[in-house]
C-alpha cells in the first residue's frame, strides 16, 4: 500500500467515521477531524482537533485558516448524513478538493425536488399525490388508489411514516399535517434492494446490491439486509439507472447509495438516493465479511482523487453462501430497554459482527422506525438455503 504524505479533513469523528479516518492514517496521512463532541471516540486517533458542528460549514472553513498544515491537503469526507454532506461538498468547493457541487447535494435534501428532477430524466419513481385538497373536493370522490404512504421532506431511519387507507385518512392528514413538510406517495409492492457505489468524475461505479427485509405497512422498520441479492441478474439495469441519476442531479465524486423497489414485472422503481456511505452496517461490516472488500480504502481514494475502479462484487469469501444483517425489535408491550437475547448461530454458521443499538433501561416510548431496533448482528452461512428460508429460520430462533 503506497505511503501518502499529506493530510485529510473528517467531517465527524463518531464511531460510524472510525472506518474512514483509519483508511486515511494507514495511508500515512495526517487527519484533522471535526465534531462537536469533545469526546467523539475517532479524536483520539486524530492529529488535530476542531470542535464544531458538522453542520457549521462556515465556521469549520473559518477554523481550517487558522490551522498549520504541515502537508498539503488531500481531502475531505464524511460518514454521516443530510446536512453534513452539504458541509463536505461546501468545503471541497471553497479548499479546492474533489467533491460534489454543492447544488446536487441540496438537490438531495429535499426528497420532493429531487424526484421531480429526476424524472424528467425518464427514472421510474413513484406519482406525487397532491398535499392539498380544494373544498369543491369535499363531495366529490377522489381518484385515490390506497394505501398511500405519507413521509417526510427531510429525515431519516423511516421516522415520521404515516399509512394513508382511505379517503377520510387522506382530507385528515391535509388538515393535520403541514403539506410543505411532507409528501405522499401510492404504496408499491414488491421486493426492496439497496445499491451501493462510488461517483467518480461523472461516472458511476456499482460495487453492491443486497436485498433488504422490512416489516412492512405500518412502519417499515429493516430488518435484514443480505447479500447476494436474489434480483443480481437487474445489476445491469440498476446501474444504468443510477448513472441516470448521477446525470440528472449533475454528481461528480464521492459515496453514492440508491434504495429500490422491483415489482413483479420486473420494474425498478427508485425509492431514495443520497450521495452517502449510507448506514444499516453494510459498508463496514457486510461487504467485508462476505467479500473481503475494504470499502473505505477506495472511499478515501475517491476523495482524493486516485485513480481507482471499484468493480462489482460477486466472489464470496470462505465458502459463505449467503451473509446477512439482522436486527431485533421490541415487543409492541415492551417499554424499556432489556438485556438483549443471545442469538446462537448454528454449526454451518459464522457470526461476525454483533452491537447492542440502545442502552440497556432507556424508554423506548419515544422511539419510532429503525430508532426502536434493539440490537444488530451479522451472520455468514454456508447452507445451500435460499435466502428468504434462511432469513426465516433466523427470525423463528431469535423469537424463540
Amino acid at each position: 500500500m503506497k505511503q501518502l504524505h499529506g493530510s485529510y479533513l473528517s467531517i465527524g469523528a463518531g464511531e460510524n467515521q472510525i472506518p474512514l479516518i483509519r483508511a486515511a492514517k494507514q495511508r500515512g496521512l495526517k487527519v484533522i477531524a471535526v465534531d462537536s463532541n469533545p469526546m467523539a471516540p475517532g479524536l483520539v486517533e486524530c492529529d488535530i482537533k476542531i470542535l464544531e458542528s458538522t453542520h457549521e460549514y462556515r465556521k469549520i472553513l473559518h477554523a481550517m485558516s487558522k490551522v498549520p498544515l504541515p502537508y498539503k491537503l488531500m481531502g475531505v469526507g464524511s460518514r454521516s448524513y443530510g446536512k453534513a454532506v452539504y458541509t463536505v461538498s461546501y468545503l471541497a468547493e471553497k479548499l479546492k478538493l474533489r467533491g460534489n457541487p454543492r447544488e446536487s447535494t441540496n438537490l438531495f435534501l429535499d426528497k420532493e425536488k429531487f424526484k421531480q428532477s429526476v424524472s424528467k430524466y425518464g427514472i421510474p419513481v413513484p406519482t406525487l399525490i397532491p398535499t392539498t385538497v380544494s373544498p369543491k373536493s369535499k363531495d366529490k370522490k377522489l381518484d385515490l388508489q390506497f394505501p398511500m404512504i405519507a413521509k417526510p421532506k427531510e429525515g431519516s431511519g423511516k421516522k415520521g411514516i404515516t399509512v394513508i387507507e382511505s379517503e377520510a385518512d387522506y382530507k385528515k392528514f391535509l388538515k393535520t399535517k403541514s403539506s410543505e413538510t411532507y409528501l405522499i406517495e401510492p404504496y408499491a409492492p414488491g421486493d426492496e434492494v439497496t445499491v451501493l457505489g462510488f461517483v467518480i468524475n461523472k461516472r458511476f461505479y456499482l460495487v453492491s446490491l443486497t436485498d433488504k427485509v422490512t416489516t412492512g405497512i405500518p412502519q417499515f422498520m429493516e430488518v435484514a439486509h443480505i447479500t447476494p441479492s436474489e434480483h443480481i441478474s437487474m445489476a445491469g439495469e440498476l446501474k444504468m439507472i443510477c448513472q441516470s441519476i448521477v446525470t440528472a442531479s449533475k454528481l461528480k465524486t464521492g459515496p453514492f447509495v440508491a434504495e429500490f423497489k422491483i415489482t413483479k414485472n420486473k420494474e425498478c422503481i427508485l425509492i431514495e438516493a443520497t450521495p452517502e456511505v449510507g448506514g444499516e452496517f453494510l459498508a463496514d461490516q457486510l461487504l467485508p465479511a462476505h467479500y473481503g472488500y475494504d470499502y473505505f480504502k477506495d472511499l478515501l481514494s475517491v476523495t482524493i482523487g486516485e485513480k481507482t475502479r471499484p468493480e462489482f462484487l460477486k466472489t464470496p469469501e470462505k465458502g459463505s453462501t449467503h451473509s446477512g444483517i439482522f436486527f431485533m425489535l421490541p415487543s409492541s408491550k415492551q417499554k424499556k430497554m432489556t438485556e438483549p437475547k443471545v442469538f446462537v448461530p448454528n454449526s454451518m454458521e459464522t457470526l461476525f459482527f454483533q452491537k447492542q443499538l440502545i442502552p440497556t433501561g432507556t424508554s423506548l416510548d419515544s422511539r419510532e422506525g429503525n430508532h426502536r431496533r434493539t440490537f444488530a448482528f451479522g451472520i455468514s452461512t454456508k447452507q445451500n438455503i435460499s435466502p428468504k428460508d434462511w432469513y426465516r429460520s433466523i427470525l423463528d430462533r431469535m423469537e424463540s
